[in-house]
């Protein structure tokens, strides 16, 4: 579990890297966000099993992502993959994600008390605080004039107008208590 210290200093990390790639917009433009960092992407059929890569070798980073899956899932790949660079996390020259290590945050394996896990948990963190900045969704809430009482058609908009799952931007309204401070 990320703690709440750690999930702040992530989600103002991903704040701060928006700002510096003048990428504060929605849907927020990852491939741009990369480019800003130096990072290379490329899209590569990796079967069914892995979603993405990060490769550092001799100062270069490069994301690889599945092309076979949908747009919204290369979108959170490739912020995930960027959240494993930015957070500076190690691991001998490459990261290979695979669908499930995107959503293992409820259940606990053999790897729960390794860093690995850990460092899944805040790439995923990252991912969605730089593809759903929370000043980004509450402004755009208001913005719009969604009706707060129908969360699920809210949920289904948002995630549209932002480019990722239902799945994502669910569990990212429901972590940050935002429908609370929209309507407040």
């Amino acid at each position: 579990m990320i703690n709440r210290r750690r999930f702040k200093q992530i989600e103002e990390i991903a704040e701060q890297l928006l700002q510096d790639t003048s990428s504060f917009v929605v849907p927020v433009p990852v491939e741009l966000v990369a480019k800003g960092l130096g990072l290379q992407v490329f899209a590569h059929d990796f079967g069914p099993d892995i979603s993405g890569v990060l490769i550092q070798n001799a100062g270069v980073a490069t994301i690889g992502y599945n092309s076979k899956n949908s747009e919204k899932r290369i979108r959170f790949t490739i912020a995930h993959e960027i959240g494993h660079f930015v957070l500076g996390h190690q691991r001998d020259g490459m990261f290979v994600d695979n669908a499930s290590k995107h959503f293992s945050i409820a259940f606990r394996d053999i790897n729960s008390s390794t860093g690995e896990l850990l460092q899944e948990r805040e790439a995923n963190a990252f991912a969605a605080a730089l593809l759903m900045p929370k000043s980004l969704l509450v402004t755009y809430i208001n913005k719009v004039g969604f009706d707060l009482s129908d969360e699920e058609n809210l949920i289904v908009e948002l995630a549209n107008s932002f480019k990722v799952s239902t799945q994502a931007m669910a569990y990212r309204l429901a972590n940050l208590g935002v429908l609370n401070s929209a309507s407040s």
